[in-house]
């Protein structure tokens, strides 16, 4: 019994030292960066030799201070036929935007056939029926509905909401029970998402399944203490970067310095864009098409966009 209590102690005090490397890792690294409006900064790191969590990872983010609000804005767009990231940014004369949140394919989902060797056969687009399946608000008008469950019990991906109004963003925790308590938020846009990482500085309890365990990209969007906001993408599925578990996305978004942060769409659908860049503006390197290059971007029905105030 000694002898296990030992070795469980030294199992303990060894994660945390390999939290901590990591934690060092991150603060140190070697960030290039480009500034997209006043208060909003792109900044992205390639981490090599598996010098993060034991990996190789590309991360992207946006910071976006709460001065640099005043100039630009975070939006929610959507897309009934389903369109890139990068596509429905370009159309809006966005500075920026990441996917947003979960949504039914037109098809197969290729994260979860991988005997998929070609396109798989799309359904037909519904115009003025929008296929994502949370609660998605733009510019005061609703997109879409929670799905109507008969235990009216919210599932993980509708954990939480981004709400987005003039005067800043906020990540809010939603009401377990009722499936409408976004209607009851006053704000501009909301995009209902999930699971919620952190909250006022804490970090939640996340489930021990597949979706959470296993690395994937991902996509997640944080606010620190100070009012600046974070957006994330951390490529996956490629000996380049091999993507995040939740609880290591959980981890980044807090040494990020993040007090609020919540998990987006992710796979395939993890992606980012920025106006004037090279291959369409697509920075990250979307998995879609199993390939190392700027090509595999998914096509979503909603997404989150920078814009200059004076777009609208």
């Amino acid at each position: 019994m000694k002898q296990l209590f030992i070795i469980l102690v030294a199992a303990l005090v060894s994660g945390r030292g390999v939290a901590q490397n990591d934690s060092l890792t991150l603060s140190k690294a070697k960030w290039s960066s480009k500034t997209l409006a006043r208060g909003a900064v792109w900044r992205s790191v390639h981490f090599t030799h598996n010098d993060l969590f034991g990996s190789n990872e590309e991360i992207n983010i946006i910071e976006i201070t709460k001065k640099g609000l005043r100039d630009v804005r975070l939006v929610v767009a959507h897309s009934d036929s389903l369109e890139k990231t990068s596509q429905l940014a370009s159309t809006r004369h966005a500075l920026a935007g990441i996917n947003g949140s979960f949504f039914k394919m037109r098809g197969p989902d290729p994260d979860n056939r991988r005997d998929l060797n070609g396109v798989p056969k799309l359904e037909p687009s519904r115009l003025a029926v929008n296929r994502s399946v949370v609660y998605i608000r733009e510019h005061d008008s609703v997109i879409a509905e929670n799905p109507v469950r008969k235990d009216h019990k919210r599932q993980r991906d509708e954990q939480g909401s981004i709400v987005l109004s003039d005067t800043g963003v906020s990540i809010i925790e939603c009401d377990s029970l009722d499936l409408n308590w976004e209607h009851h938020i006053i704000a501009r846009d909301v995009m209902s998402t999930g699971p919620l990482l952190l909250l006022s500085g804490l970090e939640l309890s996340i489930p021990n399944d597949a979706f959470c365990r296993n690395r994937h990209p991902r996509t997640a969007v944080g606010r620190k203490a100070d009012g600046t906001v974070v957006l994330l993408v951390v490529d996956g599925r490629a000996a380049e970067s091999a993507g995040m578990s939740i609880p290591e996305l959980q981890r980044t978004m807090r040494w990020l310095g993040c007090v609020d942060a919540i998990n987006l769409d992710g796979g395939g659908s993890s992606a980012m864009y920025i106006r004037g860049e090279p291959y369409d503006g697509v920075v990250s390197y979307p998995s879609d098409n199993k390939k190392w290059d700027h090509e595999g971007e998914r096509e979503v029905a909603n997404v989150l966009l920078l814009e200059s105030r004076a777009v609208r």
